[in-house]
């Protein structure tokens, strides 16, 4: 029997957190907020193509490298807590937040959850990430995000696995509680 077809459509959930020690999925993640429509984009970054060329323009070898995953999206209402946490920054103290670097210093593990029962979502356990706080007058303070997996310090986990959600187990897992 065929596998059943079912379009990932939109409103999808995106999940992250702190990546674990050897690169692996991390044990904690958090959702990210309100995503601005159609901003999230998850796709495969081709890598490199060394190829060595003879005279007359003859292709004499040529390897392609392996590329890496790269999520895109835009969290709406971005707080002082949501920008320092995705940061790494300390909380923000008398509501004010110093902002002392633009840059995020730890890997994060990111879950991109489909909102349909049957469709193709993806885990990214090891990426590094690039954000930019942006006020617009119609849209607020938001935060575009954007990930890029990174190989694992342990060659047995994967760069990225994509997986069939189905609502009934997702929610007897977040039902029960995690075995220590």
């Amino acid at each position: 029997m065929a596998e059943k077809s079912i379009t990932a459509w939109g409103r999808c959930k995106i999940t992250s957190g702190e990546t674990g020690n050897d690169g692996s999925l991390g044990a904690s993640l958090e959702d990210v907020g309100k995503i601005k429509e159609d901003s999230t984009t998850l796709e495969l970054v081709k890598g490199n193509v060394n190829e060595l060329w003879g005279e007359g323009h003859e292709l004499i070898d040529r390897m392609e490298l392996e590329g890496s995953w790269s999520l895109k999206f835009t969290i709406y209402k971005a707080n002082l807590a949501k920008i320092a946490k995705l940061f790494g920054l300390s909380a923000p103290q008398n509501d004010r937040l110093p902002m002392t670097t633009t840059i995020v210093q730890s890997p994060r593990s990111f879950v991109v959850t489909p909102f349909l029962d049957g469709a193709i979502g993806a885990e990214l356990p090891n990426s590094s990430v690039s954000l930019t706080p942006r006020f617009v007058t119609k849209e607020g303070w938001t935060i575009d995000v954007e990930a890029t997996t990174i190989d694992p310090e342990d060659e047995g986990v994967a760069t990225a696995t994509l997986f069939v959600h189905h609502k009934v187990q997702a929610a007897s897992a977040e039902a029960s509680p995690t075995k220590a």
